[in-house]
């Protein structure tokens, strides 16, 4: 078979949707429609050769696989002029696609994705006269045929001159020993540039990386065994063209299992890269700028299911919570003390290679915790923020931390908070005032004396600036009146206060033990079910502890609900069809900002559209639940105080040797003035005048509260022992939506200074009191940012008491829509 001259070229015929072997049929076995003005137009199909590699006198059936495909790339980045010169010389023909590279040359970045190259650049008049676009498909029709004809012509001219049974021998000689030293050279390279755009994952790939070249190489071998065996049958191919068919076709099987490698190794490098973008330092393009915070949580990567991400997650994640804590607590001021440095990353690699070996101890295992300074550990210091304890170190680690120390949680330090949680503001600290991180969003991080200060929000403020500045994956809190919520709303974050007795306090230094809860700070309320999860256990330590009996009676008097709604004729399942919440008219009070109330209105219409129904309620007793909190918190607190005394441990005064003296001395010093100012008034509570007036009518009115609540419920209170007539009853609901705080995060300058009124402060808590006095679960779910400051506002769920489950579910769908918001 001889190759026609190229001066003889007719001008090329383009078939619509042809089939591939119509040239066949027709009889034309000699001449097949000349592929000179063709070319491939996926980027991983083999590249039309110019005419300076059709000249080159070298056969290539001599030439090994790896050759051939060097040479091909070579040719196809040379033919960007000849192509357009073919394509102005053809007869009135319009190119069908025009000249890209291979897929080695054209990609530069694994990673960004399977992108075209430009067509090659042709004068107005032929793109004027072109007609068709070289990039539309045609549903691959007339890509896939010329792309067919090009090849089986170069392997025509490849085994020019040879006869059929020797082109065949030649062909398969060379498929069988050099074809697997070709992929192998192909798979290594794109791995290498694959790790090169991730050099932070490179480390990690290891044995992964070997079983996936490995697999997929097998599969490319396993498909090019089959070609051949169907090959070998020589009643579907015909004999003069055996050789070059066999060698055509392995060559695009061999093709197939490149690109197969290629798409998995770009899928799972994109997943990656996005996924691990989320909990990147907070600096994006200059590190010394912040652009955002609160991004995506640790649990995000691991769900992913993405091997490299759940290896390299831990190690990145703790370096990255590091960097933040070196960078920004000098402005944020939220860790006092910080875990050893490499103490830290040695865990994170530790947890890595569990999770490599796929045998985590658990979702949260090497996340990085930061604990309240009112949590005991053994190895950093428990200050509570006063002076009092200020160099104390616990000889037991509370029970919340040993709990997520197992579960394989890493301990990052611990951070600032109000002394003893006496405070709305975290301005009431040894450490130092704390700042909200959303005021710098946008500033140099090296100059902040513009930067308008904003609370965080107290007691737990140092809890919510570190998880909302990414200095940790999530944070425990105590919230004894709304001091995880209120912080939480402030900051943008998560947070989260169970049912009174669901987690332990043993370890929890005590303010007021008949409210104290403890609390979680997260970015999503998905992470705050998972640490909920681990450290809601008995404890047999904790007196208030719910015991394994009582949570079983909980969960059989708290049914899951099974609702349908109406959709255009049919029943379909929304997320919350069959939920009742309701709306108490008592917290739509006279302080809420108009923001506030706008985005109020927003999340009743956001969880309308997920199917609930919204039902008016009343909680009458709500308004006197400020001062029943504050008059049973501070008798409390008067009394769980008085056992820092000077003599057995924590601070002593060195002015006086006398026994009252000494007291007296050692508490002045020790405690800070709002301490000793709740003290007071907690000591006049308790004195025998005004024991009846006050502490017991503050409880009568707790009592009463607790009542109102379980009346709105749907769901019976195991532990009162409250049953409703029926949960079918449509006045009666499963859940409360309500604002977290009357306005956004007020400034630092109005809550520092004697000219402070402590009484507006104590009204800050005004809408997250009733919940912990009737020890019911609560969570605070960021919902949007104010128009005004652009700082963030939250909303509040609450449900009945040991319906945790019931927060959850109607805190996602809010979560949801609040990052639609944002």
């Amino acid at each position: 078979m001889k190759r026609p001259s190229t001066g003889a070229l007719p001008s090329p015929k383009f078939r619509k949707q042809a089939p591939k072997d119509d040239y066949k049929s027709s009889g034309r076995t000699s001449k097949k429609p000349s592929t000179e003005s063709l070319a491939p137009k996926s980027i991983l199909k083999k590249p039309l050769r110019s005419d300076a590699s059709a000249s080159n006198n070298k056969p290539k059936a001599s030439m090994s696989g790896a050759a051939i495909l060097k040479a091909n790339t070579k040719a196809a980045a040379r033919t960007d002029t000849s192509a357009a010169s073919l394509a102005r010389g053809s007869a009135g023909g319009k190119p069908k696609g025009v000249v890209r590279q291979a897929v080695m040359a054209s990609r530069g970045d694994v990673t960004g994705g399977m992108g075209r190259k430009r067509r090659a650049p042709v004068d107005a008049e032929t793109e004027k006269n072109s007609g068709d676009d070289s990039d539309s498909d045609n549903n691959g029709e007339d890509e896939e045929e010329s792309d067919d004809e090009e090849e089986e012509g170069s392997d025509e001219d490849d085994f020019e001159g040879m006869p059929a049974a020797a082109a065949k021998k030649t062909s398969k000689k060379h498929t069988e020993e050099n074809m697997a030293e070709a992929m192998s050279k192909i798979l290594g390279s794109s791995l290498r540039k694959a790790d090169a755009s991730m050099p932070i994952l490179a480390r990690s790939r290891g044995v992964e990386r070997k079983l996936e070249e490995e697999k997929m190489e097998a599969k490319a071998r396993k498909a090019i065994t089959n070609e051949k065996k169907r090959l070998a049958n020589k009643d579907r191919v015909k004999p003069e063209y055996t050789g070059m068919e066999y060698e055509k076709k392995l060559r695009k099987v061999a093709t197939r299992g490149v690109v197969q490698l290629f798409n998995a190794i770009k899928a799972q490098q994109k997943a990656t890269e996005d996924l691990t973008e989320k909990i990147r330092p907070i600096t994006t393009s200059s590190k010394d700028k912040v652009a955002n915070l609160t991004k995506a949580s640790f649990l995000d990567l691991l769900k992913s299911g993405t091997k490299v991400a759940a290896k390299s997650t831990p190690v990145l994640a703790a370096a990255t919570g590091l960097e933040n804590i070196a960078r920004y607590n000098k402005y944020v001021n939220a860790f006092v003390d910080v875990a050893d440095r490499e103490g830290v990353l040695k865990q994170a690699e530790e947890a890595a290679q569990r999770w490599e070996n796929g045998k985590p101890k658990s979702p949260l295992d090497g996340a990085i915790i930061g604990y309240k300074m009112n949590f005991c550990t053994t190895d950093l210091r428990t200050t509570c923020g006063s002076n009092m304890l200020d160099n104390f170190k616990a000889p037991y680690t509370a029970t919340a931390i040993e709990l997520l120390q197992e579960a394989g949680a890493i301990t990052g330090g611990k951070v600032n908070m109000d002394e003893f949680g006496m405070g709305s503001h975290n301005v009431f600290t040894n450490a130092g005032i704390t700042r909200n991180p959303h005021s710098i969003v946008g500033k140099t991080v090296a100059n902040m004396e513009g930067v308008e200060d904003r609370s965080p929000g107290g007691s737990s403020g140092g809890s919510a600036a570190a998880v909302a500045s990414n200095m940790c994956f999530a944070a425990l809190g105590s919230d004894t009146g709304g001091s995880v919520r209120l912080p939480a709303s402030y900051c943008g974050v998560v947070g989260f206060k169970p049912s009174y007795g669901r987690i332990s306090r043993w370890g929890l230094v005590a303010y007021a033990s008949s409210l104290d809860t403890v609390g979680t700070l997260t970015k999503s309320v998905d992470d705050a079910k998972t640490i909920y999860d681990i450290i809601s256990r008995e404890d047999p330590k904790d007196s208030t502890c719910l015991t394994q009996r009582q949570r079983g009676a909980i969960s059989k008097a708290i049914q899951s609900i099974d609702g349908t709604a109406a959709v255009d004729g049919t029943h379909q399942r929304k997320r919350l069809s069959g939920i009742r919440i309701g709306i108490p008219q008592e917290f739509n009070i006279a302080e809420l900002s108009p923001d506030t109330k706008s985005l109020w209105k927003q999340g009743i219409a956001a969880l309308k559209e997920a199917g609930a129904d919204v039902v008016p309620v009343s909680i009458p007793n709500t308004k006197l639940a400020v001062g029943a909190y504050f008059t049973l918190a501070t008798a409390e607190a008067s009394s769980n105080l008085q056992r820092y005394d000077g003599v057995r441990y924590g601070h002593q005064s060195t002015h006086a040797d006398e026994k009252d003296a000494l007291y007296a001395h050692t508490r002045s010093e020790g405690f800070g003035k709002e301490v000793r100012r709740r003290i007071l008034l907690g000591t006049y509570v308790l004195t025998s005048g005004s024991f009846d007036n006050f502490f017991l009518r503050a409880q009568k009115i707790r009592r009463m509260i607790r009542s109102d609540f379980d009346k709105i419920f749907a769901r019976p209170n195991a532990i009162t022992g409250y049953r409703p007539s029926s949960e079918a009853d449509t006045s009666k609901v499963h859940a409360l939506l309500t604002p977290v705080a009357v306005t956004t995060a007020p400034k630092l300058e109005d809550c520092v200074g004697d000219h402070i009124d402590p009484i507006n402060a104590y009204l800050d808590d005004i809408l997250t009191i009733p919940a912990s006095l009737a020890g019911l679960p609560a969570m605070s779910v960021p919902f949007g940012k104010c128009a005004k400051d652009g700082f963030p506002v939250g909303l509040q769920v609450m449900s009945q008491y040991g319906d945790e489950e019931m927060v959850f579910d109607v805190a996602r769908v809010l979560e949801e829509k609040g990052r639609m918001r944002v």
